[in-house]
């Protein structure tokens, strides 16, 4: 665990650099008011120790899991109100809840409707994840007959089916070409305020 003093340090360079690549100790020591780059470099020896920062390319960047939000696990009742507690479990990263191995995994924006069933709507972005082998029933992004398409997988007597969750949709059977290039794990929907 990291001390107190070390969460503040985190918290200064969160606050100041966001994501972006860190600068080097002269410029974070001028820009937080330390007198020494040795000072910097023990904190940065803690933080690199706990994964709080990563290097790459002889650079450093804070570790995307840091900047959680404020998460409350006891939920919110979506029927009457009910007491809220006036305190918070945790934090919580979206990258590390919906990613669960980096290297395999990317994002896509869905386009259509196809998909409104199972929840995924026009404009949310999936996430998918490479390399997993696909069950039926998975939600997959597919490459058929030269076009990607995200639909249900289902083998049914030894032939692969693409099924909308939209009763307007029909299933797809591939005609030439089906390559499946990974399987859904989550959704993220931004709503319009």
């Amino acid at each position: 665990m990291i001390t107190q003093k070390q969460k503040d340090f985190l918290e200064k360079l969160k606050d100041k650099y966001g994501r972006e690549p860190l600068p080097s100790f002269e410029k974070i020591c001028e820009d937080l008011g330390f007198k020494s780059k040795n000072s910097i470099w023990q904190y940065f020896k803690k933080l690199l120790e706990y994964g709080h920062v990563k290097e790459r390319d002889n650079r450093f960047f804070l570790d995307q899991g840091c900047f959680g939000i404020p998460y409350f696990q006891s939920g919110v009742k979506a029927g009457f109100p009910s007491p809220a507690e006036d305190c918070m479990d945790e934090t919580l990263s979206f990258d590390t809840m919906l990613v669960k191995n980096p290297a395999s995994t990317f994002c896509i924006r869905v386009s259509g409707d196809s998909m409104i069933d199972a929840g995924i709507h026009e404009n949310d972005i999936v996430i998918v994840q490479k390399g997993r082998e696909v069950q039926n029933g998975d939600i997959v992004i597919a490459f058929v007959d030269g076009e990607f398409t995200v639909k249900y997988y289902k083998k049914h007597k030894g032939e692969i089916l693409l099924e909308p969750a939209n009763k307007n949709y029909p299933v797809i059977k591939a005609k030439q070409e089906l390559q499946i290039f990974g399987i859904v794990t989550g959704v993220v929907r931004q709503l319009k305020i």
